[in-house]
């Protein structure tokens, strides 16, 4: 969705309260608005189910061969409590001055980025991970001769948009919304730049295949396009939370300009601190007409350690157009005679049983809306046809 360029009385509204809760926010400590967050973080876990579903999906998706249920259900509720404190946090960054920044903040990496800022152009290949705020004002407070901009995607709200904007550049932060042509972000890298771009968004099957936590899947191509193109060099950047209102940036080096290269550094900086990942997108999603298509795109002879799962619900075998080691089938059985909550309860039962939950469920045809509607966001197909564009996920 894009931001509205006229208005409306909600986005007036919105920014009123928007500056309203940013003047209360600037009497308070850091410290403070950290814990306030985090128990912010603890009442949205405790009350919304579906963003719930969504974290706890996606760290089985990300971990489950490797940490229990118990474990991973202690970890979304830990996700909730970081999210808050690094969300609140990140409104009170813009009004604190560069020693009260330096004074919560460590670096590390710092010979690395010298090292290759001397060499030329960059691109900073960073994920949605803790106190994103700090990823655009800390680099300013680095000694060096370097030009930094950022590509990023504009608000919703136009008039909020204008604020956020008008800081970043305060600081000399060159900005490239989401549509800036690719030419204007190589020629930046080109000129000696150094191009933060918010890289592990899910980019559907236009993006290049990747392997994301042992996972076939889609990753943006921009990074490695934008430093191809601009004879620049990758590295990662990222935020983890270090204690109350601390925090850690890490410059690392990306060693070679490839999609699965900045996948690689996406995941490795998620491990280790998964807590600080914003891991409310549906960030392995299936979708459009034909969405296992993506899957064409991957070589004979790549290993795929952890393939894409599929449920089949029909009595009949349904022979899928890819291999096995891109996707695995297992056959389970639901009576659609029972009603839809029993049924509902079924499909989590079947999706919860193995290591990672269900990526696709196969259906009959009779009975294909019907789990659409009950299966929340796992894509579901039709098992009696050889067509996939029959195809629909659904949001819960």
């Amino acid at each position: 969705m894009s931001r509205s360029t006229a208005p409306t009385l909600s986005h007036r509204l919105e920014y009123c309260a928007y500056r309203i809760f940013e003047w209360m926010l600037k009497m308070i400590s850091l410290e403070t608005i950290f814990k306030l967050g985090e128990f912010a973080g603890r009442i949205f876990y405790r009350y919304n189910s579906i963003r719930r579903y969504q974290v706890n999906r996606n760290l089985r998706l990300a971990f489950g061969d490797e940490k229990s249920h118990s474990e991973i259900s202690q970890l979304t509720a830990e996700v909730f409590e970081r999210t808050g404190a690094n969300f609140l946090t990140s409104l009170k960054i813009p009004f604190l001055n560069d020693a009260q920044i330096l004074a919560r903040l460590h670096f590390e990496g710092l010979d690395d980025f010298f090292a290759t800022t001397s060499k030329g152009g960059l691109v900073m290949v960073s994920p949605h991970m803790g106190n994103w705020e700090l990823l655009a004002q800390a680099i300013f407070l680095i000694d060096g001769d370097f030009k930094v901009g950022t590509h990023y995607r504009p608000l919703n709200n136009s008039l909020i948009n204008a604020v956020v904007e008008r800081r970043r550049r305060r600081r000399g932060l060159e900005l490239f919304a989401k549509r800036s042509s690719t030419h204007r972000l190589s020629s930046f890298v080109r000129g000696g730049g150094a191009m933060g771009i918010l890289a592990d968004q899910r980019v559907g099957d236009r993006g290049a295949a990747c392997l994301f936590f042992g996972r076939p899947t889609t990753c943006s191509p921009l990074p490695y396009l934008i430093a191809k193109r601009g004879k620049g060099l990758l590295m990662s950047l990222s935020c983890e939370t270090v204690g109350i209102a601390r925090w850690k940036i890490t410059f690392r080096p990306i060693p070679t300009i490839s999609a699965q290269a900045c996948a690689d550094s996406i995941e490795q900086d998620w491990r280790r601190s998964p807590v600080d990942v914003f891991w409310f997108e549906n960030r392995w999603r299936l979708q459009g007409n034909d969405p296992l298509a993506f899957l064409e795109k991957y070589k004979d002879d790549l290993k795929i350690p952890r393939p894409l799962r599929a449920v089949n619900l029909a009595r009949q075998e349904k022979k899928l157009p890819y291999s096995e080691r891109l996707i695995t089938q297992e056959h389970h059985e639901v009576d659609f005679n029972q009603s839809d909550q029993s049924v509902r309860e079924r499909l989590n039962e079947i999706s919860n049983r193995g290591a990672t939950p269900v990526d696709v469920f196969l259906a009959p045809h009779s009975q294909l809306d019907r789990v659409k509607k009950l299966s929340g966001k796992i894509i579901t197909l039709t098992a009696e046809t050889n067509c996939f564009s029959e195809t629909a996920s659904t949001e819960k």
